[in-house]
C-alpha cells in the first residue's frame, strides 16, 4: 500500500511540475488577499523567473491576465525581448497586434522589421508599415520597405 501511495505522489508531482500552461503564473483575485498591483507584480515576477522556459503563446497568455494595461504592455514587451526562445516572424506580428499603446505598438513593429529584414517579404513589410500607429512611422516604414528590402 505504501508503494502505491509513493508512486501516486510521484506521478502527481510530475504532472504538476509539467504544469498546465494555462495555470502558469496565475494569481487568483478571489483567494489572494493581494491588491491588483500586487497581483500583477507577482505575475510579472513569475514571468521573469520562467522566461527561459516559456513560449511566446504562454507569455502572451500570462500578459493577458494582467489587471493593469501598463503591466500587460510591459509583459508583452518581455515576450518580445527577453524569452529564451525568441519569437518567430508570425509571433512577432502577434505581439505587435496585442499591444495596446501606440508608442509600444510601433516599437514592436519596428523591432519586427529589424529582426526579420533578411527574411520578410516586401508585402509583409508594407503591411507592418500600414499598421503603424503614427503617420510619421508609417512613412518611415514605407521608405524602409522600399529601400532596405530590395
Amino acid at each position: 500500500m505504501h508503494k502505491f501511495m509513493f508512486i501516486f505522489v510521484i506521478l502527481f508531482s510530475m504532472t504538476t511540475l509539467a504544469g498546465a500552461p494555462q495555470d502558469l503564473c496565475q494569481v487568483s483575485s478571489k483567494s489572494s488577499r493581494l491588491a491588483r498591483d500586487q497581483r500583477d507584480e507577482s505575475r510579472m515576477n513569475c514571468l521573469k523567473q520562467k522566461k527561459a522556459q516559456i513560449s511566446v503563446p504562454q507569455c502572451l497568455k500570462i500578459a493577458k491576465t494582467m489587471e493593469y494595461s501598463n503591466n500587460a504592455e510591459d509583459a508583452r514587451l518581455l515576450c518580445l525581448y527577453d524569452l529564451g526562445q525568441q519569437p518567430t516572424l508570425k509571433e512577432c506580428f502577434t505581439i505587435s497586434k496585442n499591444m495596446e499603446y501606440a508608442d509600444s505598438g510601433d516599437e514592436v513593429r519596428w523591432e519586427c522589421l529589424r529582426r526579420f529584414n533578411k527574411s520578410i517579404t516586401v508585402k509583409q513589410c508594407e503591411r507592418i508599415a500600414k499598421d503603424m500607429s503614427y503617420p510619421a512611422n508609417t512613412q518611415r516604414a514605407e521608405i524602409y520597405c522600399a529601400q532596405e528590402l530590395q
